[in-house]
């Protein structure tokens, strides 16, 4: 088995499969704003006495680099002209494309007096991929640029589905309210690089390459994509089976919150969610390479180069040069990506909310966070509406809404922080979506 499949595999899907909009994530800022039982922090009681919770989907993506349009400066006939040199000069280092995204199968809140009490399940995904400035500089135009240099090949996956059973609680009293979920994971499917080294020195000498590796990939169990060609990295909802929810991968994560009301029309939230981790024990390999190999008279050259050698037959050539040793894996832990929301929202009238929140995420080496601004409608008891605007770890063009319909005893909502790129995801660079179903009484 060789590893090198990874790097060709993890490339096109990190940035050519991103392109194709096959992506999910889950924070929808937008059902914040809306305020109703599409979406509840720990720590609020609702006004409604029992609800139950129908299946609902969250979906989209966050990419740190760049967007289709930004790379593609014309087509024409389905051939492209990329902007190579204006996408590296956008580029950090490192650059991450965040996917995740959950599935609600199901749950129920019931309200007794003044506490509310809840229990569900869902599966979740997440999936983080970080691939450095100079592995895309590589892969569009080969190592003619790192004579005498390194370059950074050392793309890095975090990528985990899981199964969540949770309960929780809150108590409210006069003007305050405060509670907490637990959560019961069980990991389904699993792939961490710990150890991410690649470097690839080139040398002014007749083009001696000199690649040294430190690289050590923990999976549970052997996934797709280290079985054949057409492997996808991406893990989601297609590779949750209902075993999954009985695998010895178990974890625990909490979520606390709290909120308080300050005068007749004031209200403030906060809470933080997804404090945990799950420790994979069952159907684990790993994949270690740590050496150094040279080699004479070998030269990367662009992907789009008309020479015989393209980046794809150099990764190809590398495939055979580097033996990746697969060994049974040892017991690993991934945390969860915890996050946070605090915000306020006030009654402007008797059917307008406004409101702003501060969000973020901790994700795999690095937080992310942003700011929200929304306003909310409400028209008589059946129909509500709200648009957003968020900026988000640098991302300033995002203008969302949300909705939700009252039909009798049934809710139907959506919402997404930037709904233009539900229709323009090549202008996009982060994009999500929600929507549900619920019985409240």
């Amino acid at each position: 088995m060789n590893l090198s499949l990874i790097f060709r595999s993890s490339l096109t899907f990190g940035l050519i499969g991103f392109f194709l909009g096959t992506a999910n994530a889950q924070l929808v800022q937008s059902l914040w704003h809306a305020d109703h039982i599409g979406y509840r922090l720990p720590g609020t009681v609702p006004k409604e006495k029992l609800v139950f919770t129908l299946p609902s989907y969250g979906m989209g993506i966050y990419n740190s680099g760049f967007s289709f349009n930004d790379l593609v400066v014309s087509s024409t006939q389905n051939v492209y002209e990329f902007d190579v040199d204006g996408i590296l000069a956008k580029l950090d280092e490192e650059n991450t494309l965040a996917i995740g995204g959950s599935l609600q199968t199901l749950g129920v809140g019931w309200k007794i007096n003044n506490l509310w009490l809840e229990a569900g399940h869902q599966i979740r995904f997440e999936n983080f991929l970080f691939y450095p400035r100079d592995l895309f500089s590589v892969f569009f135009k080969g190592n003619a640029s790192y004579i005498g240099q390194t370059a950074d090949l050392g793309l890095k996956v975090s990528s985990f589905n899981y199964s969540e059973i949770y309960a929780g609680a809150a108590l409210e009293w006069e003007n305050f309210s405060a509670g907490a979920r637990v959560k019961l994971l069980h990991g389904a499917l699993a792939a961490n690089t710990e150890r991410g080294k690649l470097d690839l020195y080139t040398s002014d000498d007749v083009y001696q390459l000199t690649l040294q590796s430190d690289y050590l990939l923990h999976t549970s169990p052997e996934l797709d994509i280290l079985k054949g060609e057409d492997a996808n990295i991406e893990m989601g909802l297609q590779d949750f089976t209902l075993r999954d929810m009985l695998s010895r991968n178990a974890g625990f994560a909490f979520d606390l919150g709290a909120s308080a009301r300050i005068g007749e029309r004031f209200r403030l939230d906060g809470a933080i969610m997804d404090i945990g981790q799950i420790r994979w024990k069952d159907d684990l390999v790993s994949y270690r390479s740590m050496k150094t190999i040279q080699y004479d008279g070998f030269q990367f050259n662009s992907l789009f180069s008309d020479d015989s050698l393209s980046l794809i037959g150099a990764l190809d050539t590398l495939q055979e040069l580097l033996a990746f040793e697969e060994e049974q894996g040892q017991p690993f832990t991934t945390r969860l990506p915890w996050h946070f929301q605090v915000g306020g929202r006030y009654e402007a009238l008797s059917w307008l909310n406004v409101s702003a929140l501060f969000f973020g995420q901790k994700r795999p080496e690095r937080m992310y966070s942003g700011f929200s601004l929304g306003a909310n409608a409400r028209i008589g008891n059946v129909w509500e509406f709200g648009l957003t605007y968020s900026a988000y770890s640098r991302t300033y063009d995002n203008i969302g809404a949300h909705t939700l319909l009252r039909l009798g005893p049934l809710r139907i909502y959506a919402a997404s922080d930037n709904i233009v790129s539900l229709f323009t995801l090549d202008d996009s660079r982060y994009a999500n979506g929600r929507a549900g179903l619920q019985l409240a009484f």
